[in-house]
């Protein structure tokens, strides 16, 4: 554990600086950019939680079972986003010239960093503040520490941030229409042998697929790319793709299965029997999506294939909105909600509760319908 980490904020001496405090600042920055991916891949509170567990569980036999529990709380996904949050936090204080400790941290030291570095220029909104307090939150309440990103000036933050930009709203985030989806599917099925064998058209074929069936089964961007080849199963009922990496099901003992009418899907067999082919056998743990020397992605590829697929077929957003990979989520929400299917239906293949408001954020009322939706979600609909 790095000693800017330290509990109780026990730290050593601070070293011996450079004369000019710019250059010393630069150097500090500089020598922890190289450890940044490394501390921000290790998860920084499991040490201190291994180490506070076998205080309080020293010696029983359920010790390392109850170390195991509780260091898999999280879902992998959500706790590399904590330890990249909890990283640079941590580095902000240790750059301050009062240097505030991190751990434990103080309510008016989350602020001045939400304030200082978070929200400076405008970069993050105010609903997107909650995975950096939560980063900070739980580290320090499996320290069994004070939570200091919580009550009443965190709040009147969280408004008043809020209110200021939305009096200079930017670019929204919305739903992708399936027509740019189908665009990108036609485009694929027309490669020629030729195109295929090059490393760019392969590449572009994987992107269109992944852009693709991301879109037909209304994955988050983290479960798309963490579909793996023994996900993706076929039998007489139908496709079926196991949704091993779901961030809202990590508690489930169970994976949830979406089972595809891939007969009811014009051109999705073809598709991805083409892929298989350029693609070759991979290993039932490695992605659905690698190529020859690739085994698995991060949770943010299903962006860059996306913005690849966009930038080869000439599509863009209307002026003021963006497309981003969750758009895909958006638009098959949407599009889904425009050709008449049920509710109940939308929500069982999205993962939404039925009972929660959250759906509501994803279907946008004002989508037409049209044949490019139908095509891909028409296999929803009663016969």
């Amino acid at each position: 554990m790095q000693a800017h980490w330290q509990v109780r904020g026990v730290r050593p001496a601070r070293p011996p600086s450079p004369s000019d405090p710019s250059a010393a600042r630069a150097a500090r920055r500089e020598a922890r950019a190289a450890e940044r991916e490394a501390a921000a891949a290790r998860l920084p509170w499991r040490e201190e939680v291994e180490a506070l567990l076998s205080r309080d569980f020293e010696g029983l036999p359920e010790q390392a079972r109850i170390a195991e529990v509780f260091t898999s709380a999280l879902t992998e996904s959500t706790a590399e986003a904590y330890s990249r949050h909890f990283t640079r936090f941590a580095e902000w204080c240790e750059e301050q010239p009062d240097r505030p400790c991190p751990l434990p941290a103080s309510t008016d030291t989350v602020v001045r960093w939400l304030a200082g570095d978070v929200c400076a220029g405008d970069r993050v909104q105010a609903k997107s503040l909650q995975p950096y307090l939560s980063a900070i939150n739980t580290l320090h309440g499996d320290l069994e520490l004070p939570e200091p990103a919580l009550g009443r000036r965190i709040q009147r933050f969280r408004r008043g941030l809020g209110h200021l930009l939305a009096r200079k709203r930017g670019a929204q985030r919305t739903y992708v229409p399936a027509r740019v989806i189908e665009r990108a599917h036609l485009r694929a099925l027309e490669m020629s042998d030729d195109e295929l064998r090059t490393p760019g058209g392969r590449k572009l074929l994987q992107a269109i697929v992944a852009t693709v069936f991301t879109f037909i089964f209304f994955a988050r961007g983290g479960s798309g790319a963490a579909l793996r080849a023994c996900d993706v199963r076929r039998s007489d009922a139908g496709l079926h793709v196991t949704l091993a990496k779901e961030k809202t099901a990590h508690e489930a003992s169970v994976s949830r299965v979406i089972t595809l009418d891939e007969a009811r899907i014009p051109g999705l067999r073809e598709l991805l029997e083409r892929w298989e082919s350029v693609r070759g056998k991979v290993p039932d743990g490695a992605s659905y999506y690698a190529l020859p020397g690739q085994r698995s992605f991060p949770s943010t590829q299903v962006d860059a294939w996306f913005k690849l697929v966009l930038d080869h077929v000439g599509a863009a957003p209307p002026h003021g909105e963006v497309w981003t990979g969750h758009s895909l989520r958006k638009g098959a929400a949407s599009a889904s909600d425009a050709a008449g299917v049920t509710l109940a239906r939308i929500c069982h293949v999205g993962g939404w509760s039925i009972k929660s408001s959250a759906v509501k954020d994803y279907i946008d009322p004002t989508c037409p319908d049209s044949a490019a939706g139908r095509r891909y979600f028409g296999w929803l609909l009663p016969l």
